[in-house]
């Protein structure tokens, strides 16, 4: 009688370590497949800052040349500002030139920090969509391996 109940303890365990095993396994598996799209959004995100850091630097370096620019035309232009009027208006112009040159500048900066945000949140919701699909595969596998 010992023996019987014995061999059914023992395939109770046995069962139960099986299943246990299979649930790990699923756990496991789930864990993986959210991480590596945990892992491309992050690999994703890094790519984007890289790469709005190289626009925004191309930009502001556009901005710079622009402003050496005026700066070589205010030099050449010097013989002619011994008149004070002209001078003035001069100043004044350059003065409206590089206001409209660094709003310009800003706009373009904003623009290309827009757009790499709008490029992170679809990258984010597609992660978003890969890790609940992994998470519903595996709670679908884990309820059929505890019936098991």
């Amino acid at each position: 009688m010992e023996t019987a109940t014995q061999e059914r303890t023992s395939r109770t365990f046995e069962q139960a370590a099986i299943a246990n095993g299979d649930v790990a396994a699923v756990a496991v598996g789930a864990t993986q497949r959210v991480l590596g799209s945990l892992t491309e959004l992050t690999l994703a995100t890094a790519k984007e800052n890289t790469r709005l850091a190289a626009e925004l630097q191309v930009a502001a370096l556009e901005a710079l040349h622009d402003s050496q620019a005026a700066a070589l035309r205010r030099l050449a232009a010097w013989p002619e500002m011994m008149d004070p009027l002209r001078l003035c208006h001069r100043g004044l112009a350059e003065t409206l030139d590089s206001s409209q040159r660094a709003l310009t500048f800003m706009g373009m900066s904003t623009r290309l920090v827009a757009q790499a945000a709008e490029r992170v949140q679809t990258a984010a919701i597609e992660t978003g969509r890969h890790v609940r699909e992994a998470l519903e595969s595996s709670s679908i596998a884990v309820r059929d391996a505890a019936r098991r």
